[in-house]
């Protein structure tokens, strides 16, 4: 039962009526089964129709209507929050109309202010739409489309009603050996999807890829991809460059990790062996410290052995690890089709991971109970990017100076610390006399 209500039965229908979500005659329907209910009452009964979610109803029980629309999209309930926008599962009622069935979407959109006054991550955000559109791949999540809508730029893509492998390593534990071989397979057959049309992920991690109710693998966010031999833009910072870290540095390359543009698909390849080696043990190669710190240690530094960590993995196995994460990128397997033929030989039968109709993984994710923090509205927001729904992996791009950077400043405060040193026993003397 929704139990918020901020608004007056009047009102209420009003609100449901401008958002666009429901028609005047659905409403009145309705209406007319509860003629005294207050709004939480009509809310109730929508959601136990389902022609609204908790959170759809949620907004406009606190008098909010704008941002459950942007264009052919009905937005149904927040899915998380990355480096750039908020991800919605939403309706899809264009193509609903044009196939006679429900289609859901798991639509990106970038907050319209971040969009006017932020010109990179605007051009980060059509990166992702452009590269998107390029690839058709079983194993990686699909771009369905992208543009604008209402001044709200969006990018709608495949709806995998799935959990990630990261989050089943979290939550479960690590992975059996059968099951890491099956789902990278799966991953590696996708990279080698995208390295055929010329991209390169550059943020391959158990966090981004994302398992079907039938237990397969399909590689997530393309945010980061890029495009050997394009022609770069002026800011730096969009792409990345030799003084900005593009990834996540648990799994980045020795070589990504020195110039975001060098990434090749071997470095995919040395991500997915990080993810691996992450699996089945637990923990990234190179836990603690600084983003430096793991930089420094992915460029020089072999992990911990993984048989210390997880005895249960073959002598075999723990090869093709090594082999994927060797620091030159000439030493790892040849491509994603090599790597994913090492790894079948290990492959057992992929488990299924759960299984939903389409209105099942709808009330999944909006179920308040499962996520209650998804409910949460900040109402000076009116688009769809009003929801204050914690990021699930920030990767954001970070400037990491060298050493000669950061000399003066450790030079400047231990010289302040010294002149003050000097002028205190300076004072002290002074008042000697």
């Amino acid at each position: 039962m929704i139990t918020t209500e901020d608004v007056s039965r009047e009102q209420f229908l009003d609100l449901a009526t401008r958002s666009q979500i429901l028609d005047a005659a659905s409403l009145a329907q309705v209406a007319s089964r509860c003629p005294a209910a207050p709004a939480r009452e009509i809310a109730d009964a929508l959601v136990r129709s389902g022609d609204l979610t908790h959170f759809q109803a949620g907004k406009l029980l606190r008098g909010r209507w704008q941002g459950l629309v942007l264009g052919p999209y009905h937005i149904l309930a927040p899915l998380g929050r990355g480096g750039m926008g908020t991800v919605y599962l939403a309706r899809d009622t264009r193509l609903a109309e044009q196939l006679g069935d429900e289609i859901l979407v798991a639509l990106k959109v970038l907050p319209p202010k971040v969009a006017r006054c932020e010109a990179r991550m605007l051009a980060r955000f059509q990166r992702e739409i452009d590269l998107g559109k390029r690839v058709n791949h079983p194993h990686v999540v699909r771009t369905l489309a992208g543009g604008e809508a209402d001044g709200v730029p969006y990018l709608a893509m495949e709806y995998v009603p799935g959990k990630t492998v990261g989050q089943i390593v979290t939550n479960s534990g690590r992975l059996t050996v059968g099951e890491a071989a099956r789902w990278f397979a799966d991953v590696a057959a996708g990279l080698s999807g995208l390295h055929e049309q010329g991209l390169v992920h550059r943020d391959v991690k158990p966090a981004n890829v994302i398992l079907t109710q039938d237990g397969r693998a399909k590689i997530l966010d393309l945010g980061f991809a890029f495009a050997p031999g394009e022609p770069l833009p002026d800011d730096p910072t969009i792409v990345g460059s030799a003084g900005y870290i593009v990834g996540t540095m648990n799994f980045i390359s020795p070589e990504q990790a020195r110039d975001a543009t060098a990434a090749r698909p071997a470095s995919d390849l040395y991500s997915l062996g990080c993810s691996l080696y992450y699996v089945l043990t637990g923990t990234p190669p190179f836990p603690g410290g600084t983003a430096k710190d793991k930089i420094r240690r992915q460029q020089t530094m072999s992990p911990t052995p993984i048989s210390e960590l997880n005895a249960e993995v073959p002598t075999e196995f723990v090869r093709i690890i090594e082999q994927l994460m060797s620091k030159n990128p000439s030493d790892r397997p040849a491509s994603g089709k090599v790597t994913r033929e090492l790894l079948l030989p290990f492959a057992t039968v992929p488990r299924t991971v759960f299984n939903l109709s389409l209105h099942d993984a709808v009330v999944a994710v909006d179920a308040p109970d499962i996520h209650p923090e998804l409910w949460t509205d900040d109402s000076r927001d009116e688009t769809p990017s009003g929801s204050n729904v914690e990021p699930t992996d920030p990767a954001e791009l970070m400037s990491l100076p060298d050493d000669r950077d950061t000399q003066p400043s450790w030079l400047l405060v231990v010289g302040i610390i010294v002149a003050m040193l000097v002028l205190g026993l300076l004072f002290t003397q002074l008042r000697r006399f």
